[in-house]
């Protein structure tokens, strides 16, 4: 299986688009997940990408709220998913991911409403990305990042009631450690709706410094036939979960991590898996 392996750019903080995308070549992934800013020229992205022999695996979207109550929010942060899946054509990305407000921990109150809103949303979205061909895959959070979508059972549901082709699951090993009691059967449960797998260790850095079994998982996505991407998504050691400055060093830190950790799930993902 030709795997395309990437990592997030978010993760490289504050530093040009360039800097990082000639920081992702020198880690020797194959792609990246840009970051949905609309304020970017996406022909420009491409044409920097292009430059380092970087493909689009994914578009991480910007923070808005999709199931809010107060209809101008929620039209707004619909509104904003319209226009990434635009940016996103041009930007020559044939994927994006869709997610709830980071850092909203509690809905309304009625969550019946929430889970509607967030249905009629999720819906209006998926009508242009079906039209326009461009897979969505909802990533799937921890209770600390948003209240909505906390377990792959939760996103299989919305994928059901959308009713989109186009929605598949985006699966996150750092998260799962959280609120998948097994990972392993997660991702079995996924199967063919798994459109992204994402990985940190359970403490989001390298791979061997937390306690997640990420071969375990690299093995499970083998035994489902997953063929989609591995994309990293680490951070240095520190405070705060949603920025990825911590501390001066932090790029060196990050980078390490990546080398050390595109060589190890490279070597896991060439082993054959015996499913029995």
């Amino acid at each position: 299986m030709n795997r395309d392996f990437g990592l997030c750019l978010w993760t490289f903080g504050d530093i040009s688009f360039e800097e990082k995308c000639k920081t992702a070549k020198d880690i020797g992934v194959d792609g990246v997940e840009i970051q949905g800013d609309l304020t970017q020229n996406p022909t420009d992205i491409a044409a920097l990408l292009s430059a380092c022999n970087l493909k689009i695996l994914s578009v991480t979207p910007g923070n808005v709220d999709i199931s809010s109550t107060d209809e101008n929010v929620r039209g707004k942060a619909v509104q904003y998913f319209l226009d990434l899946l635009s940016w996103a054509e041009e930007a020559g990305a044939k994927r994006i991911c869709l997610h709830g407000d980071v850092g909203k921990t509690v809905g309304c109150g009625d969550l019946e409403k929430d889970w509607q809103l967030l249905v009629e949303s999720t819906k209006v979205v998926m009508d242009k990305a079906d039209f326009l061909n461009i897979e969505v895959v909802y990533e799937v959070l921890n209770r600390y990042e948003n209240h909505q979508i906390v377990t792959n059972q939760e996103a299989l549901a919305l994928i059901e009631e959308v009713g989109s082709p186009n929605l598949l699951v985006l699966l996150d090993s750092y998260h799962m450690n959280i609120e998948e009691s097994d990972p392993m059967k997660a991702l079995r449960t996924a199967g063919n709706k798994l459109g992204v797998y994402h990985v940190g260790d359970s403490n989001r850095q390298a791979i061997g410094n937390g306690h997640a079994n990420i071969k375990e998982q690299v093995e499970t996505l083998h035994e489902i036939n997953y063929k989609g991407p591995i994309i990293m998504e680490m951070t240095a050691e520190g405070p705060n979960p949603f920025t990825p400055i911590k501390g001066e060093n932090y790029l060196q830190v990050i980078t390490e991590y990546y080398k050390k950790s595109l060589e190890t799930l490279k070597l896991w993902d060439n082993v054959k898996i015996e499913v029995k």
